[in-house]
């Protein structure tokens, strides 16, 4: 059966406000324990994968989960089981026999949780949906990772229903979307404990009652680092006769799971504290995925766009994004960059005031307003989805579409090349949007596109955003140093620079460009490429 529900982490000041709630509500409260199984090198979680044993009250209940349609869904398959051993004759006969057949004789449990859940059925305007509290751990060796969300699965009734009650909850409670599975968790904490020294331990037994987070040893600085990377964008594949919708579907899912992760992470879940270097990348990869999201608006065309207010809320909170992004490139770029050129170092403490604009980018993520903003985006991508069936339009092959698509935006570049050393800002800044538009739309139509002559393109793509990213952040730099910068006793030092080195990146800009000019055009992937990628 395809199980869909809305995760959210719950932060520490509104948990008992919540169960409180709950515990009116007249909610259920039973304790689950679960082993997930996989192999060493965890060939089920790099399939999708998720195995488990789990102990509900006094029984046992084995389940798979397997990937869905989008981020909320999965496929899930549930067997009771007499006792605490894995069974896997109960899929023979579906599309994972032959691989969980290849792995049998290598499963091992690789982590356990140990979970209190307050459950409670409420009616939407269509039908009903399962509220669960989740309190408890992920335990992997040694390793203990804290468990505090709250689910939201749709029993019955319209999905646009379950969206409504997760913004009732989300407002009130203030939320955080949550991506990651207790098995993504366990997963990523099971591999830093097979690398540890105490290494993987073997769990023989479950215990009788869960743990208590607050009397479990925190995880060190360096594993909540580790765990809670920056995730970068995907690299969609499409198949080469995917149609318009599903080819939309896949690449803007990918978009929004690198904004949502890292929406997440800067947020602090589970008690993650990150420091400047991360909340750096964080805010840049967030800021990428936003970009990529719009170019694939673009680049799928107006039935693929959301509502104008979501469009122009997401469009301003890039802005804002965009402002910290700024002053990331400054202070961790162009500074240390003027100083090796000859300029003193500021003497004004300008790294010291960064710190209340760095927990700003963090209060950002956790704001009711900005997670509405991307429960909303995932409402909207997950019910194109489920309609996107019903409407002819998107049922077409998407190839000629993007081709065409993709040449009409190299051409307005081309136009710009020759004549960019003598242009305005305003010119530079926007070929500099159109460059970095095509590359990402580049890769995601590249499975629909010829591969012959495709190389060219991207690399002479890359070249061209690379060049033309380091002049914008000259001129970013020269206006900080007119404005909020002028006060830094050496900020005519700093602009004199500038100035010349815009000149010399400008003509770097401009060869860049006209090496894309002759790069060549895309193609459609021929027949004979499609069936050399089907076999």
């Amino acid at each position: 059966m395809l199980e869909r529900e809305i995760k959210f982490h719950v932060p520490p000041r509104r948990r008992s406000a919540l169960k409180q709630r709950l515990g009116k509500l007249g909610a259920e409260a039973i304790a689950l324990h679960a082993r997930y199984y996989d192999t060493a090198n965890q060939a089920l979680a790099r399939a999708g994968v998720a195995l488990r044993l789990r102990r509900e009250g006094d029984v046992w209940i084995q389940t798979i989960k397997l990937p869905g349609p989008d981020e909320l869904s999965r496929i899930e398959w549930n067997h009771p089981r007499p006792e605490a051993v894995l069974d896997l004759s109960v899929y023979e006969g579906t599309h994972i026999s032959a691989l969980l057949s290849e792995l049998s004789d290598r499963l091992v449990c690789r982590y356990i949780t140990h979970v209190t859940r307050l459950k409670k059925e409420l009616p939407t305007a269509s039908g009903l949906a399962e509220l669960a509290y989740d309190e408890g751990v992920i335990m992997a060796g040694s390793l203990v990772l804290p468990i505090h969300e709250l689910e939201l699965e749709g029993i019955s009734g319209e999905t646009s229903d379950l969206f409504e009650l997760s913004r009732e909850w989300l407002t009130e409670y203030g939320l955080i979307l949550e991506l990651r599975s207790k098995a993504a968790r366990g997963d990523a904490l099971a591999k830093l404990a097979s690398g540890s020294k105490t290494g993987l331990q073997a769990i023989a037994e479950l215990p009788d009652t869960p743990a208590q987070p607050s009397r479990l040893p925190p995880l060190s600085e360096e594993h909540q680092r580790r765990l809670a990377t920056p995730v970068r964008n995907g690299q969609p594949v499409l198949a080469p006769d995917v149609t318009i919708g599903a080819a939309y579907v896949e690449c803007a899912n990918d978009c929004l799971n690198q904004i949502i992760r890292n929406s997440t992470f800067l947020a602090g879940v589970d008690g993650f504290k990150p420091g400047p270097e991360q909340r750096i990348e964080y805010v840049h990869q967030l800021r990428v995925g936003i970009r990529r999201l719009r170019a694939c608006w673009q680049l799928f065309g107006k039935d693929s766009r959301p509502s104008r207010p979501v469009q122009d809320a997401l469009k301003q909170t890039f802005r804002v994004l965009g402002q910290a992004r700024d002053n990331d490139v400054i202070q961790t770029e162009l500074l240390p960059r003027l100083i090796q050129a000859g300029m003193p170092p500021d003497s004004n403490g300008s790294e010291a005031s960064e710190a209340p604009a760095a927990r700003a980018r963090s209060e950002l993520a956790s704001r009711p307003q900005f997670q509405l903003l991307l429960l909303d985006l995932l409402e909207h991508l997950v019910l194109y989805g489920d309609q996107r069936a019903e409407h002819a339009r998107l049922n077409r092959p998407a190839a000629p579409l993007l081709c065409k698509r993709l040449n009409k935006w190299l051409d307005d570049i081309r136009q710009s090349a020759n004549g960019f050393v003598e242009a305005g800002w305003d010119e530079r800044h926007r070929v500099r949007k159109r460059v970095k538009r095509l590359r990402y739309s580049m890769e995601f139509a590249q499975g629909t596109l010829e591969p012959t002559g495709l190389a060219p393109l991207r690399s002479a793509l890359v070249s061209a955003q690379k060049a033309l990213g380091q002049l914008n952040d000259l001129y970013v730099a020269a206006e900080y140093y007119r404005g909020p910068g002028a006060k830094h006793s050496s900020a005519m030092f700093a602009l004199g620079w500038l100035a010349a080195t815009q000149q010399h990146e400008a003509q770097a800009s401009q060869m860049a460009l006209q090496t894309l000019a002759k790069a060549g055009n895309f193609n459609p992937a021929t027949t004979r490429t499609r069936k050399r990628k089907r076999g």
